[in-house]
């Protein structure tokens, strides 16, 4: 007998890519409450039960498309930890300038929604752990690491709602950084 073979044809990374492209796209257009699992498989060209054998709820797939999309944009580190750290807090702010008004606006008006803890799990949390590896790297394992990297994108965060706009690469430099790695 054949233990731990799986039976049927192997799954297509194609197809699950294009189910999570329009996962993303059916949560922009409708929001998390519109989004329905038949939609996705319609328009990404799969069957239903198919779609359901991947991903065997709603919210199983739009934490996998948030975390597929994320990890398009992470940092890979380098030989100077400093970089790497304001490479990162660069991402964060222009991402806060292009893609995240949406989600942050869950965030911040639905934050006990499923979405807004879909948002948390596959983004939040990710870059979290990532700023905090890379401050690490930098200042060694200090006894407030999570609160010195939380205060990064918090700082880049405040700085949007007030002034409009993230700040910049040479203020995240200038202001950000002395606050996070402060001796």
């Amino acid at each position: 007998m054949n233990e731990g073979k799986v039976r049927g044809r192997p799954r297509d990374p194609a197809v699950g890519m294009a189910a999570l492209r329009e996962t993303l796209a059916l949560l922009d257009a409708h929001g998390y409450d519109g989004l329905r699992m038949a939609d996705v498989a319609r328009n990404a060209g799969i069957g239903l039960n198919s779609l359901y054998r991947r991903w065997p709820t709603k919210y199983a797939l739009v934490v996998e498309a948030l975390r597929a999309a994320a990890a398009t944009h992470d940092i890979e580190p380098s030989d100077d930890p400093l970089e790497d750290l304001l490479a990162g807090l660069v991402r964060i702010a222009d991402g806060l300038a292009h893609r995240a008004g949406p989600l942050l606006s869950v965030l911040l008006s639905d934050p006990t929604s499923q979405l807004a803890t879909a948002v948390r799990e596959a983004k939040i949390e990710p870059l979290r752990a990532a700023n905090r590896e890379r401050l690490r790297r930098v200042v060694g394992s200090v006894p407030d690491l999570e609160t010195r990297a939380d205060a990064g994108p918090g700082l880049i965060f405040i700085h949007m709602m007030i002034h409009g706009s993230p700040p910049g690469e040479a203020l995240i430099r200038e202001e950000i950084l002395p606050v996070m790695i402060k001796p």
